[in-house]
């Protein structure tokens, strides 16, 4: 498994190289300079009230694990995405590592676990109406296009997938319920509870309905966000979008991103996704692969930052062990 990871890895790596030729080395570098250092501050500094709002769609699914703080699951959060981002072999390093992460700070790792494999599914959840979005206003800017029919399935696709999710929201559960406990049956270290404590404590939280739409909600506030960040990256190279360009552009590279889980940090394929999208929009494929470029260097920047931090925390702070009891003890409700 990790030589066919490597594989893909490399190959992607030669496809971005690729691609950049393809674009103009020098047109990329030129659009690249036009940010400078302080537009990559900026943009690295707004993305950092979206991983706090991330980390609290988390805590609004875990928020009765015993000793749960809003800070604990931001941090976790960071962490998650940092490994994913700057560890691309290790493709469930960053889930590993953000309930590790929740571990240190004294948060038992299989209650972290499945609150995180809920946020998971509302977070996926969540990116199917913002990929509807991008795709209803890519056709409503270019109604012309040759790819009008399969934007078109697409998007019926989407909305058929939504509605039938759901109906079926009984269905999904059982069957979150039924991977989870496969998941613990091979995966020792979570230090699994018995059966009937691991299903009371899934739906003890698919029965907070409330909680479960404020996290969802605030996936998709943060989905949208994503548009003014492309609109601000975009500004600061100098390329003028319009706001529903921004929308396209970041629903549909997310979109197209998502379908590509099996390369390791989207090599190759992220920046295929911004030629592909970019240039239904008119953008040269320069000021694409450039796009691409600095949201990678956005994430190296914020990955670097807080996997340097998380593994001073492994050296300096001893491991909390498991709590007294029960691994999926609830906090009382008040």
């Amino acid at each position: 498994m990790k030589r066919r990871a490597i594989i893909i890895f490399l190959f992607g790596i030669a496809i971005l190289a690729a691609l950049v030729v393809y674009s103009g080395i020098g047109a990329v570098e030129r659009t690249l300079q036009s940010l400078r250092l302080s537009g990559l501050a900026l943009i690295t500094l707004l993305h950092v009230p979206v991983l706090a709002l991330l980390g609290m769609a988390w805590w609004m699914i875990g928020r009765d694990i015993p000793n749960a703080a809003r800070l604990k699951f931001f941090w976790a959060r960071c962490v998650r995405d940092a490994a994913a981002e700057v560890l691309p072999l290790s493709q469930i390093g960053g889930f590993v590592l953000g309930v590790r992460a929740l571990n240190l700070s004294g948060i038992n790792m299989l209650p972290g676990a499945l609150s995180m494999s809920v946020d998971l599914i509302l977070e996926f959840a969540a990116k199917l109406p913002y990929a509807l979005l991008g795709l209803l206003a890519l056709l409503t800017l270019s109604p012309g296009t040759g790819f009008a029919g399969l934007i078109f399935i697409m998007v019926a696709l989407i909305a058929a997938g939504t509605v039938i999710a759901a109906l079926l929201r009984g269905w999904i559960e059982n069957l979150l319920e039924n991977s989870v406990l496969a998941l613990l049956r091979r995966w020792p270290g979570l230090a699994p509870a018995p059966q009937s404590e691991v299903q009371a404590f899934l739906r003890h939280i698919f029965a907070r309905g409330d909680r479960l739409l404020f996290g969802l909600s605030i996936h998709i506030f943060c989905w949208l966000f994503g548009a003014v960040e492309i609109w601000v990256m975009f500004a600061l190279m100098n390329i003028r979008i319009t706001g529903l360009e921004a929308v396209i552009i970041d629903s549909l590279v997310s979109t197209l991103r998502s379908l590509a889980f099996a390369v390791p940090a989207a090599a190759g394929t992220q920046e295929a996704s911004y030629l592909l999208v970019c240039g239904f929009l008119g953008i040269a494929p320069a000021e694409a692969v450039a796009a691409s470029l600095v949201r990678r260097g956005r994430e190296l920047v914020i990955g670097v930052f807080v996997l340097a931090i998380w593994q001073l925390l492994e050296i300096v702070a001893p491991s909390p062990g498991e709590q007294q009891g029960s691994a999926l003890t609830l906090k009382k409700r008040v």
